[in-house]
């Protein structure tokens, strides 16, 4: 999450002449990265779920909350994983999920909309990064 929100928020720096809503999707990457967090802490989160943030913001943002995703799920126990959280999402509903469920949907969340910034890019003239799982466990081979 952490390499490929990195290299997204590099090719959106370089882009010359962006695609309405690419520079959006990506703080709304970085900050719903931040509202799950907050949701497994308990704590009320401190972004909306769409922000209006800068590149350099989001990047930051999505910097912080993949330490500290990593930090929550490296070496974590079953047990861990398995802990349910309530939330309320943002219509107000109550909900709950495991921390795993959560981790799993923040990932994906932020694969699907990481697509949909490189079709913006693309059609903007620009190469968009290689982002897939697949290209981020061969890239020390």
């Amino acid at each position: 999450m952490r390499w490929a929100d990195s290299l997204v928020a590099d090719a959106l720096e370089r882009d010359t002449s962006p695609e309405p809503d690419a520079a959006r999707l990506f703080a709304h990457i970085a900050s719903v990265e931040h509202l799950w967090y907050s949701r497994i802490q308990g704590a009320a989160p401190a972004h909306a779920v769409w922000p209006a943030l800068s590149v350099a913001e989001a990047r930051a943002l999505a910097a912080e909350h993949g330490e500290l995703f990593e930090q929550l799920v490296r070496g974590a126990k079953a047990t861990a994983l398995a802990r349910v959280a309530s939330y309320r999402n943002s219509a107000g509903r109550e909900f709950t999920n495991t921390v795993e469920e959560i981790v799993t949907h923040v990932a994906m969340h932020g694969s699907h909309h990481r697509g949909q910034i490189a079709l913006r890019l693309r059609a903007s003239g620009q190469e968009p990064p290689y982002v897939d799982y697949i290209q981020f466990m061969r890239r020390n081979q």
